[in-house]
């Protein structure tokens, strides 16, 4: 795992390895009662990061997992591997002047969302519970949609 690390660290700022037990311990816990603690967490700010890490964790025969917001109930966000955290690179949010479209990314909480769609009269359809915490990342692949 060291050299995973080593090469993760090449091509990430040392700050976005995250390898200290403590927070490895904290990002390795979601929503869920699932508990597992990554070999190391990296936070990535765009796509060539995250062609990166992947490709680092293939040479290096390491497992990935993506995480969002970690408000998973089902354990989704949790892994012994690689834990790939999104950074703020991937919270754009894109408004139409009209604002019968938005485009967002992973990384927006989907409430921050709905308050930017508010002056337009509109909201994003799903409706999770945990909408105040929960990004869209998690949202989209988990199928959140909540009671509406």
């Amino acid at each position: 795992m060291s050299a995973l690390i080593d090469a993760l660290r090449q091509r990430l700022p040392a700050s976005r390895v995250i390898t200290d037990e403590l927070r490895r311990l904290a990002y390795g816990t979601d929503g869920s009662f699932y508990r597992l603690i990554p070999e190391v967490v990296t936070v990535v700010h765009d796509e060539a990061e995250v062609r990166d890490v992947l490709d680092l964790a293939r040479q290096h025969g390491r497992s990935v997992t993506f995480r969002a917001a970690g408000t998973s109930l089902c354990g989704q966000a949790v892994t012994d591997g690689v834990l790939v955290l999104l950074g703020e690179g991937f919270a754009a949010c894109r408004i139409a002047d009209d604002g019968a479209h938005v485009a967002v990314g992973p990384a927006i909480v989907g409430a921050e969302v709905n308050r930017r769609l508010a002056p337009f009269g509109r909201k994003i359809g799903p409706d999770p519970a945990s909408i105040n915490a929960a990004k869209i990342g998690g949202i989209a692949a988990n199928n959140s949609s909540g009671m509406c």
